[in-house]
């Protein structure tokens, strides 16, 4: 029935209420207005559009149709019309006696509807026209919980709205703005992509630039080279190809007409950052704080008769920078990706003269969060007690429980191939493997799979792995080394240092330890011994961790 509610209009939905109670329905008809939030702009520029909905009596699904004139105003569709619970179709943009949006909601789990006064919808446009717009709610189909029968009504609430014929100055000739809703948006014209030489095109963006758009031929003039689109606190960098990818999302003969837009929006209300601390600190069971701005991105393609296609994901991936707050400490601090529902993912991050800079696959809501994770027995006296620190930022490693990191105890073949699988972010389609004492359903699963597929680990028979068992230090140097190649490829010869008992050390491990010697990954324990059949401590690990991910 869900699916059924998901992709079938409002009369079909309204079917469902054979097996809901019946409830009386609603004896005066509700009233409707529409509202703008404002009467009069310049093109170019953003208009917020409201449905209102006054003397609700069990309002349990509805049908809007907005009418409005698509040579003046052009209607984003990518966003949510509500946040109202229940099931929302995406916006439809219908030609049918005139350009009209057709909004369709129905509420789900309550046995009765809206009551009283509610936001029935809000829509955001942009002015490509001049002229006097009228914006009129002309058809509006309802029922109540009984969902039995639906009324249809002809409220015909309007808002109109002036725009004038002025365009917005464009990047290159932009003046001091006055205010910022004349500043958000910048309009790249094709020959500031034309130049020649650079690897990539540079376009400095105002300080208060929200919106950026871009002409439909974006990725031929842009060649093989990338587009680098600098904000005052963040930057992108695109290459050619994800505006190759964005442009097949429209039919060949639409593409002249279409338009590209890049939104980079900052979210500056409080509650949005304390909104992800907390989730932040809930997720990560750390102390956390932002140590940028939070920005909400966005690249879409917008056709002629308004249709809004956006990318899910990019085949190339997209450089960002973000200038790091000066409080913030570099070595604790990752961007990550805010998901619709809230929750968190770490991207990464390099450092580099103020910036920290990641590639994503996807745009979305991005930040940068400083994690500071603390263990009760790693004191800051602890020999290994910065490494630990910084990798539990990163989330590579995490303690035995929220408060002990148990840093002498020693670790399982198990725990050191997650440990290294999870920095160098191995994936893998499943869990199987070939071993007899490795189930899917074990923890260590997906690491163990990705790992012996990347080549950086091997059981210790055919058939078996022995994930219990504790991993010796010449074992630890053997995946350590092959981890470096898959990094850096094959190593230089280097003179590495001699071990005293070094005939102790396998003949089939002693090319790794001397290399990991002498790129200095490892070293010996105490009167110039490696002690390879020796096991490695949670320290040691996090340690030669630390020096693998620092190369």
């Amino acid at each position: 029935m869900v699916r059924m509610l998901l992709g079938l209009s409002l009369s079909l939905c309204l079917a469902v209420g054979l097996w809901l109670p019946q409830v009386a329905a609603a004896v005066v008809d509700p009233v409707f207005s529409v509202t703008t939030s404002t009467n009069s702009l310049l093109q170019n520029q953003s208009l917020k559009v409201d449905i209102q909905g006054d003397s609700l009596d069990d309002l349990f699904a509805y049908e809007l149709n907005l009418y409005y004139d698509e040579s003046i105003l052009q209607l984003d569709t990518s966003q949510k019309f509500t946040d109202l619970n229940g099931f929302v179709l995406p916006i439809k943009i219908v030609q049918d006696g005139g350009t009209h949006a057709q909004l369709v909601y129905t509420k789900t789990g309550s046995l009765t509807g809206l009551n009283g006064s509610a936001k029935l919808g809000t829509l955001t446009f942009r002015t490509v026209g001049s002229g006097t717009v009228d914006l009129t709610l002309k058809q509006v189909k309802i029922s109540t919980s009984s969902l039995k029968e639906e009324k249809l009504l002809t409220p015909n609430a309007k808002a109109t709205v002036l725009v004038d014929s002025r365009e917005r100055p464009t990047l290159g000739s932009y003046p001091t703005p006055s205010t910022p809703a004349e500043s958000n948006v910048v309009s790249v014209k094709p020959e500031q992509l034309q130049t020649s030489g650079a690897e990539k095109n540079a376009i400095s963006l105002p300080t208060n630039a929200q919106q950026i758009l871009l002409p439909s031929n974006t990725s031929e003039l842009l060649g093989d080279k990338k587009l680098e689109i600098q904000a005052e606190k963040i930057k992108l960098e695109l290459p050619a190809k994800v505006f190759t990818q964005l442009n097949n999302l429209v039919n060949e003969q639409e593409r002249s007409n279409s338009k590209i837009t890049l939104a980079i929006e900052p979210l500056t209300e409080s509650t949005v950052g304390e909104g992800v601390l907390n989730q932040a600190k809930n997720q990560l069971g750390a102390s956390v704080k932002l140590g940028s701005l939070i920005y909400n991105i966005k690249l879409y393609v917008t056709t002629k008769a308004g249709q809004t296609l956006s990318l899910t994901s990019f085949e190339q991936p997209i450089q960002i920078r973000f200038n790091l707050h000066s409080a913030a400490n570099p070595k604790l601090s990752s961007v990550y990706y805010i998901s619709d529902n809230g929750g968190l993912e770490r991207i990464g991050g390099t450092y580099l003269s103020g910036e920290l800079s990641s590639d994503i696959s996807h745009f979305s809501k991005y930040t940068v969060l400083e994690v500071s994770k603390s263990f009760a027995d790693v004191p800051s006296s602890h020999w290994a007690a910065d490494v630990i620190q910084e990798l539990a930022s990163k989330l590579v490693i995490s303690g035995t429980s929220e408060q002990t990191f148990e840093p002498e105890s020693k670790v399982t073949r198990a725990q050191f191939t997650a440990l290294m699988a999870r920095a160098l972010q191995l994936k893998t389609a499943n869990s199987s493997t070939s071993f007899q004492d490795v189930q899917p359903s074990d923890w260590f699963a997906p690491e163990v799979a990705s790992a012996v597929q990347a080549g950086i680990v091997n059981g210790r028979e055919t058939d078996k792995f022995e994930p219990n068992s504790l991993v010796s230090r010449e074992e630890m140097t053997a995946i350590l080394m092959r981890s470096y190649r898959l990094l850096h490829g094959k190593t230089d010869p280097a003179a590495a240092p001699s071990f005293s008992d070094e005939a102790a050390i396998g003949q089939w491990v002693l090319a790794d330890v001397k290399a990991a010697a002498a790129l200095g990954l490892v070293q010996g324990r105490s009167e110039g011994q490696f002690e390879p059949q020796g096991f490695a401590t949670r320290a040691e690990a996090a340690q030669v961790l630390y020096r693998l991910l620092s190369k």
